[in-house]
């Protein structure tokens, strides 16, 4: 019996995840990628001992499935952990980055929460569950843990992860870590504990890691090309996509090949800002259409070099955010050079800088002159850095990170309906199931596996 055939739009970590686990599933498998460059966002530029990313720096690794992922690649021997220096992390306040608390004392000395503000804190396990459906970040923390949590470690932590506003960002989809730990225990402080001992207890604690690869992120998106082979398409485009009875009609255009053919399964594994450019008609644009209704943020990354001398912190940590209150331009600067070797030459420091973002989305879009002006200025302030820098590459994306807002179940259960609609039809990406690097390995993963069994 011929093995049964697929079809993956977008080559991104989401998209080539997904296409290899259905290879593994005995799908044949074809891969559309419209840029010459599998990856997505996710590429390495180096130049004369530097590296710089285009999008994420790390890979926050959650569980064990991310790893033996890696290994089925064939690039687990390339990864690289952080310094331990890197547990250290910052948030700024009066313009200087202050450790964020790991333990009692410090949270007892920290300069980012007041007196009261830490009394507050404290009092966290003793207030009752939010009386709300989908109450927005801001909501949800002041109402645990008070304002300071709020302004000076929440709304940079948001800024880092989403490059958004918790004004706007959901509770209950954009870290659901605190809201499940709300709903299963009452308390968010209590939960933690109860939960970490119920893991150890089960033998199934893992210990999340940041990780990143000998020649930086590149490494997994050519880890994952390399393993798709020929059936990976580069430079190559949609031009119909068609359901027909049981399955998928398309046709795309490689270079000077054009092919048309009918395929059992179809992936979709584009941004969801994207979707709509993509040559869909009739109940499937339709099916889709909800999703063009997700937000994201523009994100600007510049990575800059400066020789150690010219930076007066000491850069012992993994970096360091913003909050809005402090009317700075990034969102935050990451201590690169710190978190894996060979990030920079002997003598030099790299430091990743985010621009943009929901918050000032105007900002991405600048001149580069007009960015490096600010940046720069803002480096000088917070980190104490002079002169120029010996290094600078700069990055845009327009759909950097989907925004999980307040009222976002809505779309998920839009792409949830997709589905149910085509059962054929599986999608896939940072806007569904977490926006790190690990959680689109996964989620894609799932989805993958989940398409097949429907299919079986």
């Amino acid at each position: 019996m011929d093995n049964k055939k697929a079809i993956v739009i977008g080559a991104g970590v989401s998209g080539m995840t997904a296409a290899l686990k259905l290879k593994d599933r005995g799908f044949d498998v074809a891969v559309l990628e419209r840029e010459a460059r599998a990856g997505g966002v996710i590429g390495t530029f180096a130049k004369d001992g530097f590296k710089a990313e285009s999008g994420s720096n790390t890979v926050m690794v959650q569980s064990k499935k991310t790893l033996d992922f890696l290994d089925r690649l064939a690039i687990k021997s390339k990864l690289e952990t952080t310094n331990p220096a890197a547990k250290k992390r910052f948030f700024v306040k009066y313009g200087k980055p202050q450790a964020v608390p790991m333990g009692p004392l410090s949270l007892l000395t920290t300069p980012l929460f007041s007196f009261f503000g830490k009394l507050r804190l404290l009092c966290e396990p003793f207030v009752k569950p939010l009386d709300a459906e989908d109450p927005s970040m801001a909501e949800f923390i002041l109402h645990r843990f008070g304002k300071d949590v709020l302004d000076y470690a929440i709304d940079p932590f948001m800024g880092g992860i989403y490059g958004g506003s918790p004004e706007k960002l959901s509770a209950k989809y954009a870290f659901p870590p605190f809201w499940n730990l709300e709903k299963k225990y009452g308390s968010i402080i209590r939960g933690a504990i109860k939960s970490m001992k119920e893991k150890k207890a089960a033998g199934n604690f893992f210990k999340p890691m940041t990780i990143s690869f000998e020649g930086g992120m590149e490494t997994l998106a050519k880890g994952l090309a390399d393993n798709l082979g020929d059936s990976l398409k580069c430079g190559a485009k949609a031009l119909s996509i068609d359901f027909g009875g049981n399955g998928w009609q398309v046709e795309w255009v490689a270079g000077d090949e054009e092919i048309c053919d009918n395929y059992d399964a179809l992936v979709i594994a584009v941004p969801a800002a994207e979707i709509r450019n993509l040559p869909t008609a009739g109940s499937l644009a339709a099916a889709l259409a909800p999703l063009d209704r997700i937000e994201y943020a523009p994100v600007a990354t510049y990575t800059m070099g400066f020789p150690k001398d010219a930076v007066k912190n000491r850069l012992d940590g993994f970096g360091a955010l913003t909050p809005s209150s402090e009317k700075l331009h990034i969102l935050g600067s990451l201590y690169v050079s710190t978190l894996f070797p060979n990030r920079a030459p002997d003598g030099f420091a790299t430091l990743t800088n985010y621009v943009g973002g929901t918050r000032n989305p105007e900002l991405a879009t600048l001149p580069e002159s007009e960015m490096r002006k600010l940046v720069l200025e803002d480096l000088s302030k917070i980190l104490g850095v002079s002169g120029e820098p010996v290094f600078e590459k700069l990055f845009f994306h327009k759909h950097a990170i989907p925004q999980y807002n307040v009222g976002y179940g809505e779309f998920l259960e839009a792409a949830d309906e997709a589905e149910r609609k085509f059962p054929n039809l599986s999608l896939v990406g940072a806007y569904r199931g977490g926006v790190g690097v690990s959680s689109c390995i996964e989620s894609a993963l799932a989805a993958a596996a989940k398409l097949a069994d429907r299919l079986s």
